[in-house]
């Protein structure tokens, strides 16, 4: 059986968090970024909307593409929003025992279908 992807959830609203994000959201996916403050949250999305502005000065999207790529990111500080998500990306702190802790937790919260996924630059996954 198949299923299509319509909603991103990602843990992290950081560098990683949110250049996934922004991935998700220009491919038109709702993407539902979550951390662990509204400060950090809302510089996840600042700084998309940055990026996103380069974008535009390089002419590789328009200013509609950007509203809508924004409409396309819900902000959040809950695990709970991620329940309507198809696949979860962790990108939280370079951390082990912090990511299987996150994992864990969202484990218990999503449909079983749902596929969990973990982003990591420096450790090893073997």
């Amino acid at each position: 059986m198949t299923q299509s992807i319509s909603t991103v959830g990602i843990i992290g609203a950081g560098t990683m968090g949110n250049g996934i994000a922004q991935a998700c959201a220009v491919a038109g996916l709702k993407a539902v970024m979550v951390d662990v403050s509204e400060a950090a949250v809302a510089k996840g999305i600042a700084t998309v909307s940055g990026s996103l502005d380069r974008l535009i000065k390089k002419e590789k999207i328009t200013d509609g593409d950007k509203a809508a790529a924004l409409a396309n990111i819900q902000g959040s500080t809950s695990y709970d929003d991620l329940k309507q998500a198809q696949i979860v990306i962790e990108a939280a702190t370079e951390n082990y025992e912090l990511k299987l802790k996150i994992l864990k937790q969202v484990d218990t919260i999503v449909a079983p279908d749902v596929i969990l996924a973990s982003n990591t630059s420096s450790i090893s996954i073997t």
